[in-house]
């Protein structure tokens, strides 16, 4: 289901990255400014420290204000398709993947409520992280309109699969 589906937490972090693009286009235009004004090796010197030190405030402010409206679009790119069998996630951007999960009866499954969509979560595991953590690693439908139901189909399929 397209859309902003934590609009809380998107906005926050839209509100939060503003001042970070801010200044760090604020900083790159004054280096170019300085730059083109420099007199000496080291005045351009500093103004060029100045801009790289902007692209890191400009590219984390971007990522913050952009990346829920990327988040957003990124569902008109993912199909999903159950069978009695397994789970299909197509992805078709930004790089085209197929992943199967078999629907087992000793696979776990997670429902996540939303105010407008459900996940259906058909693939749990733990793995230890590179620091030593238990890590749970989850797979499955994100944000679909009708995730009760398609919960209760996989659990339907779980009890009538033969292993």
């Amino acid at each position: 289901m397209p859309g902003l589906h934590q609009r809380g937490k998107a906005l926050f972090l839209m509100i939060f990255g503003l001042p970070f693009v801010m200044i760090g286009v604020g900083l790159f235009i004054f280096a170019v400014h300085e730059l083109s004004r420099a007199s000496t090796i080291s005045d351009a010197g500093l103004a060029l420290f100045v801009m790289a030190f902007s692209l890191p405030f400009g590219g984390l402010g971007g990522f913050l204000v952009l990346g829920p409206l990327v988040e957003a679009r990124s569902a008109r790119h993912v199909r999903y398709a159950l069978t009695d069998r397994a789970a299909y996630v197509a992805r078709s951007a930004p790089f085209a993947s197929l992943k199967v999960y078999p629907i087992l009866p000793s696979s776990a499954l997670e429902l996540e409520l939303g105010k407008r969509a459900f996940t259906v979560w058909l693939h749990v595991r733990q793995e230890r992280s590179s620091d030593g953590d238990q890590e749970t690693v989850r797979a499955g439908f994100e944000n679909i309109a009708e995730g009760e139901k398609v919960y209760h189909l996989i659990r339907d399929l779980q009890g009538k699969t033969d292993t």
